[in-house]
């Protein structure tokens, strides 16, 4: 069998292990209700600063850029990367709606994670045309970081502190202007858009980190590749520290040092799985640790399915309601209230609830092999 061939049957499992792990993190931290305790250390930061929810998004679209580079080894089909792009664009629009529960086009937002999966895709395959080498894409990933760094400091000097802030940055002055202010997020009261034109000019960073990563995946997978990857991972977390102390980490605006610092945790942490589960080390169908890695496949290749599912079914939960003594009660508060009933901590067991419910749900879809494509 050529060699070609081979490589395109033999998955790297490392891909689907970080990203099980991202979503079930993801399931679980973002479905935890407010309540008695407030678990601000598993919030989203509300402007600087970074928690463990605020990397999830951006190692996704890291991942999402190695999982390119391995998808499109053999080649680029245009028709293709057209359609989904259109796919992502529609399939976002929807989503919006349904999480937001209103079909009103006078206040809808044409921004969102999905159309930024699109904008992100539709570039990076452009720049594949002219750029082949990782160490390229890499240094185009900083250039962009570079640039877009700079012109937060830039606008950041007219801002208090001399740093952007809610009411002065970039993206409330040019994604305002693009889609107006009631089609941005929060109809442009916060301030800014966490998805819009400006943070994901930054996010394409990390599109192109990750291709570059699953680029060295392809070309080196014989040599002891996750040495490479750790050494990376290292190298551009130690630059986000340094971008760090210049404009600090911000998930909203989607920083050079948050950019950074999760393209770096995510080449580390593949450099781990890859070394145990694709190197080798571990042959993890003849070990204990078959039952977790059957769990986080599971989850890894249904990540586009469940990550943006528990929202919908958050939406859901929120907005149906029954009617209890007369009073319409959302299917969320009964189930919360009837956890609440029994357990000394039921934040946190609503959200093992959650992830109880995709866990079903993705173990029937592996071992149907029911796989969401998009």
């Amino acid at each position: 069998m050529p060699k070609a061939q081979q490589m395109k049957k033999k998955r790297v499992y490392s891909l689907d292990m970080l990203r099980g792990i991202i979503v079930v993190l993801s399931v679980f931290l973002s479905t935890i209700p407010a309540g008695s305790i407030e678990y601000e250390s598993l919030r989203h930061a509300e402007w600087y600063g970074v928690t463990i929810i605020d990397v999830i998004l951006p190692t996704f679209i890291t991942i999402f850029g190695a999982s390119m580079a391995i998808a499109y080894q053999r080649g680029v089909k245009w028709e293709k990367i057209l359609k989904r792009t259109v796919r992502l664009i529609v399939y976002g629009i929807i989503f919006t709606m349904v999480v937001t529960w209103s079909l009103d086009f006078a206040t809808l937002r044409w921004t969102g994670v999905l159309q930024m999966f699109a904008f992100l895709g539709i570039v990076t395959v452009t720049i594949t045309y002219f750029v082949k080498s990782p160490l390229k894409f890499m240094l185009i990933a900083l250039l962009v970081s570079s640039i877009y760094g700079g012109g937060l400091l830039t606008i950041g000097q007219s801002c208090e502190d001399q740093l952007p802030q809610p009411d002065c940055n970039p993206s409330g002055i040019i994604d305002s202007a693009l889609f107006g202010e009631n089609h941005m997020y929060h109809q442009g009261e916060r301030g800014y858009d966490p998805e819009g034109l400006v943070t994901s000019f930054s996010a394409l960073s990390n599109v192109l980190f990750g291709f570059a990563i699953g680029k060295l995946i392809i070309s080196r997978k014989e040599t002891g590749v996750w040495k490479e990857l750790l050494a990376i991972g290292l190298l551009v977390i130690a630059l986000s520290l340094v971008w760090h102390q210049f404009l600090p980490y911000n998930k909203r605006l989607w920083t050079p040092a948050f950019a950074m610092l999760a393209a770096g945790l995510t080449s580390t942490m593949l450099s781990i799985l890859y070394l145990i589960f694709d190197k080798g080390k571990v042959d993890a169908k003849e070990t204990f640790m078959k039952p977790i890695v059957w769990y986080l496949e599971a989850f890894g290749r249904n990540s586009f399915l469940i990550y943006f599912g528990k929202f919908m079914l958050a939406s859901f939960l929120v907005h149906l309601t029954l009617k209890i003594d007369g009073v319409n009660e959302p299917l969320a508060s009964i189930l919360y209230e009837g956890v609440a009933s029994f357990v000394p901590h039921p934040q946190l067991a609503y959200a093992l609830l959650n992830l109880l419910f995709w866990t079903v749900i993705a173990f029937i879809c592996h071992r149907k092999r029911w796989y969401l494509k998009v």
